[in-house]
C-alpha cells in the first residue's frame, strides 16, 4: 500500500479546487469548495476574496438573489479597501431588476482608484441609463 498523504483543509486548498471546478463548469462542486473557503479565511481580505469568486459561480448559475446576499454579509465599511464589492454588488442588483442600487454602486465603484473592472462598471451603466435616476 501507498503512503497516506494528510490533507488539512484550508481556505486556499478549497479556493484553488472551487476555482478549478468552476474552470470546468462544474458548478455544484465550485459552489461547495467555495462556501468552504469562505468557512476557513482566516484574514479579511482572504474572506472577501473568496466572497466575491463565490458571488461570481452563484451568478453564474443564475443565483443573482444568492450572489447579492454573500455580498451583503460584508460591511459597506470595506467598500473603501475593497471597491470591487460595489462594482459585484452592482452586477448582482442589475440582475434583480434593482436598478437605483446598482446605478448607484457602479457609479461609486467608477470613483474609487480602483480600475480592474472600469469597462464593465461603464458598460453597467450604459446597460442601466434608459431607467437613470430620474425614473426612479
Amino acid at each position: 500500500m501507498g503512503d497516506l498523504v494528510s490533507v488539512r483543509p484550508t481556505c486556499e486548498f478549497y479556493f484553488d479546487r472551487g476555482m478549478q471546478a468552476f474552470e470546468r463548469f462544474q458548478y455544484t462542486r465550485a459552489l461547495t469548495c467555495l462556501q468552504r473557503a469562505k468557512s476557513l479565511a482566516k484574514t479579511k481580505d482572504d474572506y472577501i476574496f473568496v466572497v466575491c469568486q463565490l458571488a461570481i459561480c452563484l451568478e453564474s448559475v443564475g443565483d443573482y438573489h444568492g450572489a447579492a446576499t454573500v455580498l451583503e454579509e460584508i460591511p459597506t465599511a470595506n467598500y473603501q479597501s475593497h471597491p470591487e464589492l460595489q462594482y459585484f454588488l452592482a452586477t448582482a442588483y442589475a440582475f434583480l431588476n434593482q436598478t437605483q442600487a446598482s446605478y448607484e454602486l457602479a457609479t461609486a465603484y467608477l470613483q474609487s482608484d480602483d480600475s480592474d473592472f472600469d469597462v464593465e462598471a461603464t458598460e453597467l451603466l450604459q446597460e442601466l441609463k434608459p431607467t437613470s435616476p430620474s425614473n426612479w
